[in-house]
């Protein structure tokens, strides 16, 4: 029965990967610290299940075969902290708080929607609002482009299969 499960698993895993590779030209990750996830006791039995670095080692190998792009944000960029609207960083956002609000801006977004505008903002390279060093409002509501994300490395699978201590290879 768990070997029946572990390959459903990994089918699902293949499938989803590859249909992403080939129809997507770039897909975006974020890379969370699963370590520290996994201490919650009421989630690190699913987390461990979902089988997330695997998924993204599947992506990393696909996107190089098919032509498309993986970007990794950056471990402690905030997503979820971050107005996807105005650029305001608020200090603290309990998980529990599921909605993003912001009362300078007037910005109201469930807190996933907002990581993801993030997202997107960080894959572009640009930023909602113009950088003022003296703390005033923005001129405009234009993008503005900051840091150009760097490419992730990716490093093609060998398709070979490696052979047994007896010399044969593995089916």
């Amino acid at each position: 029965m768990h070997r029946r499960i572990r390959c459903q698993c990994k089918a699902f895993l293949r499938k989803t990967t590859t249909a992403l590779a080939k129809t997507q030209s770039v897909i975006v990750v974020e890379d969370l610290s699963v370590r520290g996830m996994v201490r919650d006791p009421h989630l690190s039995r699913s987390i461990a299940d979902a089988a997330w670095s695997e998924f993204r080692r599947m992506l990393a190998y696909k996107t190089a075969w098919y032509g498309s792009q993986l970007v990794v944000d950056p471990r402690f960029y905030p997503l979820t902290k971050t107005c996807s609207a105005c650029g305001h960083v608020k200090t603290d956002m309990p998980l529990a708080e599921r909605a993003f609000r912001y009362e300078g801006c007037g910005a109201a977004l469930d807190r996933d929607s907002n990581a993801a505008r993030n997202l997107a903002l960080f894959v572009a390279g640009c930023s909602p609002e113009p950088p003022n060093a003296c703390g005033a409002e923005g001129a405009g509501r234009e993008n503005y482009c900051l840091v150009k994300p760097a490419a992730v490395k990716q490093e093609p699978l060998r398709r070979t299969q490696p052979a047994l201590a007896d010399g044969n290879k593995r089916l």
